[in-house]
């Protein structure tokens, strides 16, 4: 199993992280809004959209770098294709990767159990 993070892995585009906001399903807690989108391939894409509200660019990367690594621990969980979009909400006070990845695992089996219906 391949525990990497290629850049096929990634959304990258403009046009690809809007395809997954108007068209894919919300998840969340009091700490992640996460959107999600079947995308019909066998590989899972992740994005990130950490914006300045949620602090300075040093928080903000730190975040990202927690964030992508608690995926690409999990990212087993999902069986097929989807386009994952994270956004941080403000209640999210500790930048920890087990707390964050605790949290995360919960919506990516809520995210796999949809898609497999």
């Amino acid at each position: 199993m391949d525990q990497g993070f290629s850049k096929k892995e990634r959304l990258l585009k403009r046009k690809e992280f809007q395809h997954v906001f108007d068209n894919g399903e919300r998840y969340g807690n009091d700490q992640l809004k996460i959107y999600a989108l079947s995308n019909g391939g066998s590989v899972s894409r992740l994005g990130l959209v950490v914006g300045r509200k949620f602090g300075n660019a040093p928080r903000r990367n730190r975040f990202k770098r927690i964030l992508r690594e608690a995926y690409r621990l999990n990212k087993s969980l999902l069986s097929s294709g989807a386009d994952i979009v994270v956004i941080p909400r403000q209640g999210l006070k500790e930048l920890t990767l087990m707390t964050i990845e605790e949290k995360f695992k919960i919506i990516l089996t809520q995210i796999n159990n949809k898609l497999k219906k």
